[in-house]
């Protein structure tokens, strides 16, 4: 490998086994596990707010990290409106800000800490000012002129919007153009966001002029009565997607609103198209009737739809059986807003914008703006286009290519044959969107993410402008939140190459015209989709990877990133990345998990697993503004981590950290409402060592080996997919078995089968391949590989394919899938024997398994109903390693029954570093261990060492004897409590008993933020000094973490519960000096800054997240503290 001019080449080889080139690693280290390395150390989003930035607080910051254990910075260059307290504001890419970064790569490499850069300014995606229009995201658009003939046509086509926008005309209306300015503490500049000007571009595509249905005709004399508002009923079908007529909201929210078309004759209406703004549609209706007294629902609104962050154009056509009608009915309820609404301060809605209402009488294709790809549906199998009449399609055959004859000023000569004809004239203009939330010198357009060298020049741009930053290590690529993109400058010859077929015939179905039949255009409008995810997986995640790997770096993406946010394949786009990366936020204990976010983790470890990658790592705690500010400790997000380590997490990336430029301004600067404010101005940033040992720890014995999984589960070939979310899989996996989505690219490319097991290229191994039993359709060549695995003994387990899902041989599909399925219908037969393999169709996974004799990997017996116990396994050269984690915050004892036999466990607990021998028998091939789990505990059950060679045949029983724990001694007040200085509270109070600060009268003590130290003496009896029994101090109740120290002997944090202290061997007869530091968390101290009159507040905040009477935290030491003697029975 050459070097390069940034001298990272050597880097990068080091970089290379630590993400995993090879899935080979060194088996589970004790000394690692209690000391883990740089490599599994958690890493932290380091946002540098409005050119808040300053080099004395970047060594500050990087110094209290390393000293506490974290292993990196991912640095964002993001605009929230934070005002500019700083003396002079460090701007992107001015030389402060590169040197600033050097500065940075220089002093992380003196602690060996990872750097990584965003793709650009703000954190969605990839884009900045040095994107010319050219480069920027596209859209098409059109115009259709109508012609008759024969005639010689000479004139100039009407002209397909320029508009930079989503959708046709409609403009881009930019989310941070009205997001409101963080309210924060007196002494800052207003920061000075300019709106940035979007420009305008265009480019033809292709000409082409199809014949116009049979049943295409001029629609009848109309006229529109309405619940509120007067229209103007030209205006409905003008083509016009942006400018409105208003209709009033209903004054009842349980009504609706209505507007309606009653035509003189009746129609045959097939179709409706809405454009309603740039807004969710909806709950309402379609209704048509032929005498306005009898009416029928053609289309509930808004059918479905998407519910993520992406920006919807608010069009849809909504097709339906034709009928004919004379009154077509659009009925609208109130609309509905999420939290982020009001959060980003978007105005209510008085009424409903009616642009479009439109009524088609030749076929349309049904959601094609989805299908299409200018907006998401969650899924679309649902969303067939109903037959249509052959009267009412466009034919194929007719379609001519004009394009060559188009001249550069629009015009054109044409001789138009006999008959009706249309000019379809396709270009591609912007979708308008830029890097969000860039600051003002970051701000500019999104690159087009189809377009591979567009990719590479933003990315060689971009890092080229850091070049002499020695020690960047990665580009960190966010979730997506650029919003939609379905064209780019090659997109017809990347459709023929990828396709196989020339999509020109087909062109009218993306003005949503039916071609041919239904069916035929929804095929297309498949592969046209299938085109840009495989565009975005090459062209955006893999340049970008190519442009990284070049500079030296690797590549973090959150490809795609949660809930369907483009038209992409969530697996394939995280496979390019060298660490695939998910999502995972903060909530509220008892709260379920958001389904999208367990199935964007389980997506990352999916591609990790199957694209042979060794690390997948987590954006994690991520806290919206439901979760109130600083309101968290280590404790609360355990049992989180917890869980999502279970489903293959093994680097914490911690959202988030923001960069404090000052040394004394607390809690400093944030990211506005959304955290975690993870930064070494919490009140508990000294005592975070164990809780970033704890997530390293674990992480280290995860990224061990290989994840053993039995299933590969099939999760569709279309796009846009994604690990499913809305609905649960089906058929279910049950219970103790791991398994992983599997894509049609890696079944094509890296599957094969050896000894019955299906094995990927990189180690990856599963017995059984599942289908969805909502399979209808496979697209051929997957089928054919399918065959092929099946023909070499893999055990697949689906229903029989009915159809393609885009262009293909329908014959060879039937042909195939007759062979491979024979007579198993799921019903009568449910297996067929094919090569050394078989299908099995509609059988539950676990009947499967058990006939192929494939025992759950691990189980769990249950104390409780509603216990709740996670699990994942990952083996490692003979060393098999379970993580077993309590997710219900009470204690749970229970049997786990691991899929191990001949091999001795041990208990690796990673809070503490230590490792205890295991209860545990064998039976039936099986070993049963017994867990006693605290709340929220977790443990690693370890096998490593053969058993004895006598005791391997039968039962083996290791059982120590149970402890006996007894109370020694109530401590009682009174309590010396000393408050540091500077925080608001006398210097020290005496307490007669323990009780919350914030319930004390002294306001000082009431709103007091930080630690305190409770101190007494500890009179202990020379009787409860027995041999052989450990001593524990049982603090109780702690809000939030305690620090004992005996004798002047500091002891373990204790940072979530049970927070009890072992004091055996410093605890001595006497009199013994007992003092408890406990820390709170800031929430009190801001609202007691907030109280009417308080003229010098104690903290200082860039945002204001609690008014007055905001509800103060339980705070301090509020026991009951006892002494207790533990002894074995």
């Amino acid at each position: 490998m050459h070097r390069n001019r940034n001298g990272r080449a050597p880097r990068l080889l080091a970089l290379a086994a630590a993400v995993g080139m090879s899935c080979a690693v060194q088996a589970a280290d004790q000394a690692l596990f209690q000391q883990p390395p740089q490599e599994a150390r958690p890493r932290v989003w380091w946002h540098w707010m409005n050119g808040n930035v300053d080099n004395k607080g970047i060594k500050l910051d990087l110094e209290w990290m390393h000293r506490v254990g974290i292993g990196g910075v991912h640095i964002f260059d993001v605009d929230l409106g934070t005002a500019q307290y700083v003396a002079q504001p460090v701007e992107f890419m001015s030389p402060r800000w590169l040197d600033s970064v050097r500065y940075t790569t220089a002093e992380a490499r003196k602690l060996d800490m990872e750097v990584a850069v965003a793709g650009g300014s703000g954190w969605s995606e990839s884009g900045g000012p040095w994107v010319t229009p050219q480069q920027g995201m596209k859209k098409y658009v059109w115009s259709e002129t109508k012609v008759d003939g024969p005639r010689r046509f000479s004139g100039t086509l009407a002209a397909p919007p320029s508009v930079s926008g989503p959708f046709q005309n409609i403009p881009i209306h930019r989310q941070s153009d009205f997001a409101p300015m963080p309210d924060g503490s007196p002494g800052g500049q207003p920061y000075s966001r300019q709106k940035f000007t979007v420009p305008q571009w265009y480019a033809d595509a292709a000409v082409i002029a199809y014949r116009l249905p049979d049943a295409e005709a001029a629609a009848p004399a109309r006229t529109i009565t309405a619940s509120g508002g007067s229209f103007n009923a030209a205006l409905f079908d003008d083509g016009d997607f942006e400018h409105a007529q208003k209709l009033p909201l209903s004054p009842d929210a349980s009504k609706p609103a209505w507007v309606q078309i009653e035509y003189a004759q009746p129609v045959r209406a097939q179709a409706v198209t809405l454009s309603i703004g740039q807004v969710q549609i909806p709950d309402g209706a379609i209704k048509v009737s032929a005498d306005g007294v009898n009416w029928d629902t053609v289309a509930p609104l808004p059918g479905s739809v998407h519910s993520g962050l992406s920006t919807t154009t608010g069009v849809r056509t909504y097709a339906f059986t034709e009928r004919a009608v004379r009154f077509v009915r659009l009925e609208l309820g109130n609309p509905a807003r999420n939290f982020l609404d009001d959060v980003m301060g978007k105005p209510r809605q008085t009424a409903h914008d009616i642009a479009e209402f439109s009524v088609a009488t030749t076929g349309r294709v049904h959601r094609y703006e989805d299908k299409a790809g200018f907006s998401i549906a969650e899924e679309l199998e649902s969303l067939a286009t109903p037959a249509v009449a052959a009267d009412m399609a466009v034919r194929s055959q007719s379609v001519i290519d004009l394009t060559g004859k188009l001249r550069a000023d629009g015009s054109l000569d044409w001789d138009v044959p006999a008959g009706r004809w249309a000019i379809l004239r396709l270009g591609y203009s912007l979708t308008g969107q830029t890097n969000d939330p860039a600051t003002q010198q970051g701000v500019g357009l999104e690159v087009d993410k189809l377009d591979r060298a567009a990719v590479t020049s933003h990315f060689e741009t971009y890092l080229g402008k850091m070049a002499d930053a020695k020690g960047l290590s990665h580009l960190m690529l966010d979730s997506w939140e650029a919003n939609q993109q379905n064209w780019t400058a090659n997109m017809l010859a990347e459709f023929r190459q990828r396709r196989g077929y020339d999509a020109l015939p087909w062109l009218p179905v993306l003005s949503g015209r039916v071609v041919d039949s239904a069916g035929a255009s929804d095929r297309f409008l498949w592969d046209f989709r299938r085109t840009i995810a495989d565009l975005i997986s090459d062209n955006h995640y893999g340049a970008a990877a190519e442009v990284a790997h070049k500079h030296g770096m690797q590549l973090y993406a959150e490809a795609m990133g949660v809930n369907l946010p483009t038209v992409g394949d969530g697996l394939q786009a995280k496979g390019r990345a060298d660490i695939p990366m998910g999502e995972f936020w903060d909530r509220n204990p008892g709260d379920k998990p958001i389904a999208n976010q367990v199935s964007d983790i389980r997506e990352a470890a999916s591609a990790a697993h199957i694209y042979g990658k060794q690390l997948v790592a987590a954006e994690a705690f991520t806290a919206t503004p439901m979760i109130p500010s600083f309101s968290r400790s280590p404790r609360d997000l355990k049992w989180i981590a917890d869980q999502y380590m279970a489903l293959g997490v093994n680097r914490f990336v911690i959202h988030a950290s923001p960069h404090q430029p000052f040394e004394d301004r607390k809690p400093g600067v944030s990211l506005w409402r959304f955290g975690q404010h993870f930064t070494r101005n919490e009140t508990w940033a000294e005592q975070a060592r164990p809780w970033m040992d704890y997530l390293s720890r674990a992480s280290y014995m995860l990224q061990q080996g290989r994840s053993v999984n039995d299933i590969a589960y099939f999760y569709g070939e279309g796009a846009p997919v994604a690990a499913p979310f809305a609905e649960p899989d089906r058929p279910g996996v049950p219970a103790g078995f791991g398994y992983d989505y599997v894509n049609a690219e890696v079944l094509q490319q890296r599957a094969s089968v050896r000894d019955g097991r299906l094995e990927l290229e990189g180690g990856a191994s599963y017995r059984l391949l599942v289908l969805p039993s909502t399979t209808t359709s496979i697209s051929l060549p997957l089928l054919r590989k399918l065959r092929d695995l099946v023909q070499a003994g893999a055990v697949l387990l689906g229903p029989k394919p009915r159809t393609t899902p885009g262009m293909g041989d329908q014959a060879e599909l039937t042909q195939i899938a007759e062979a491979m399925w024979g007579d198993a219908d799921g019903r009568t037969v449910a297996e067929h024997r094919y090569g050394k393999g078989k299908v099995v169709s509609g059988r539950e996974i676990g009947t499967v398994l058990e006939g192929l004799n494939v025992t759950p990997d691990y189980a769990f017996s249950k104390q409780h109903a509603d216990s709740e116990i996670v699990a994942t396994h990952r083996s490692d050269n003979g060393t098999e390693i379970y993580f077993v984690a309590n997710q219900k915050a009470r204690p749970e004892k229970f049997e786990a029954s691991f899929r191990v036999s001949g091999l001795r466990p041990e208990l690796w607990h990673a809070d503490s570093g230590k490792t205890t021998p295991a209860t545990w028998r064998e039976e039936g091939g099986r070993t049963i261990v017994s867990l006693d789990m605290e709340q929220h505990g977790s443990v690693f059950v370890v096998f490593r060492n053969a058993t004895a060679p006598a005791a391997a045949p039968g039962t083996v029983a290791v059982a120590p004897a149970a402890p006996i724990t007894r109370q020694l001694a109530t401590l009682a007040g009174p309590w010396k409590l000393d408050f540091a200085p500077g925080g608001g509270a006398p210097a020290s109070i005496t307490l007669p008993a323990l009780t919350s600060w914030s319930a004390s009268q002294i306001d000082g003590i009431k709103y007091y933020s930080g630690s305190a130290t409770y101190r007494r003496e500890l009179k202990a009896d020379a009787a409860w000094l027995r041999k052989n029994a450990r001593i524990l101090l049982d603090l109780g109740q702690v809000e939030v973490m305690a620090q004992v120290t005996l004798n002047g002997k500091p002891l373990p944090l204790l940072w979530k519960p049970p927070y009890v202290a072992d004091v055996t061997g410093l605890l001595k007869p006497g009199s013994n000096a007992l003092e408890i530091t406990v820390t709170n968390l800031w929430p009190n101290r801001l609202i007691g800054d907030a109280q009417p009159g308080v003229t010098q507040p104690i903290t200082f905040s860039t945002f204001k997240p609690y008014q007055a009477d905001g509800k103060l935290m339980p705070s301090g030491l509020l026991g009951p503290v006892r002494l207790l003697s533990r002894t074995a029975e």
